[in-house]
């Protein structure tokens, strides 16, 4: 019988072949050895070395998955935060690179911030007729059925800082954009740091607010207090209705947003009214809130 020899670990061997591909600038044959290392060692070390050779592929969108999945790790060193930034820069997206920046380190926020704006203003001197047509187009979302206002809003973060802002604005009291997209809007606004006041209009009301001193929809206390009511009243028994009710709320909690508060004062009643809508103690208020929540729930299908 002959001598068995052991075969490389294929990890290994993978990521050193991709590493070499990296350094001579082999992009293609790089994303291949290293996509099977990953698929074998999901490791940052070797997302981070994926994600520069997509961005040498010129396909950054093939890297934001590992961007996301590995974020601290990415803001953890310098060389690593140029890496994300590169990537995001390149997409472009700037209402992501705005919203990350509040987590870069802080001797390097300025230097990032630059890099930004440079970007930003390249990009505009180069591309001012298109991202002028998207620009107007965004802030006219009432003009477009909902399953458009959808798809441009998905282009929302290919405009520059100053551009986003002004078309977000515009919709933000129209009452034939969908609540959804009225909210995603006021986040973009809170992630690129907007510290102007804005009329916002919400369910039977409208007000004043401050995106940046804002939490965000999903750190909204409000909502918070209410998904952890209905976790409450589930309960562990039955994790998988806890989880699809949580997640369905957390939704339509956010069509109320940035006025949640206001509209449930009682977190607690609304939880237990929520999961028996016939009981006696549901008030008439509750009873229209939550057919007003079904009825931009069903609207909002229509937009998939």
């Amino acid at each position: 019988m002959g001598k068995v020899v052991s075969m490389p670990n294929n990890t290994n061997r993978h990521l050193t072949l991709g590493q070499r591909a990296l350094k001579s600038q082999n992009y293609a044959s790089a994303v291949a050895h290293l996509e099977k290392a990953f698929k074998q060692a999901p490791a940052f070390e070797i997302a981070r070395l994926l994600v520069s050779a997509y961005n040498g592929l010129s396909q950054p969108q093939e890297a934001v998955g590992y961007l996301s999945e590995f974020m601290e790790d990415f803001l953890a060193h310098p060389e690593d935060t140029a890496t994300l930034y590169d990537t995001l820069i390149a997409l472009p997206d700037y209402r992501f690179a705005w919203a990350v920046l509040h987590h870069v380190q802080p001797d390097q926020q300025h230097s990032v911030k630059a890099r930004i704006e440079a970007a930003e203003a390249a990009d505009m001197a180069k591309h001012q007729a298109e991202i002028t047509e998207l620009a107007r187009q965004l802030r006219h979302l009432g003009g477009f059925e909902p399953h458009q206002q959808e798809e441009l809003l998905k282009n929302l973060g290919r405009l520059p800082r100053t551009a986003l802002i002004s078309a977000a604005r515009a919709n933000l009291a129209d009452p034939d954009v969908h609540p959804a997209v009225r909210i995603s809007l006021l986040d973009a606004l809170t992630a690129v740091d907007d510290d102007q006041p804005v009329m916002v209009a919400g369910y039977q009301q409208s007000g004043e607010v401050v995106p940046n001193a804002l939490p965000g929809v999903l750190g909204d206390h409000t909502l918070l207090a209410v998904l952890d009511q209905i976790q409450r009243q589930i309960g562990l028994g039955d994790p998988e209705l806890m989880r699809a009710t949580v997640e369905v709320l957390r939704f339509e909690l956010g069509y109320l947003y940035p006025f949640i508060d206001a509209v449930i004062p009682d977190p607690a009643h609304f939880a237990a009214s929520y999961f028996h809508k016939e009981a006696a103690s549901v008030t008439k208020a509750e009873q229209a809130l939550f057919n007003w929540m079904q009825q931009q729930t069903a609207k909002l299908m229509d937009m998939a």
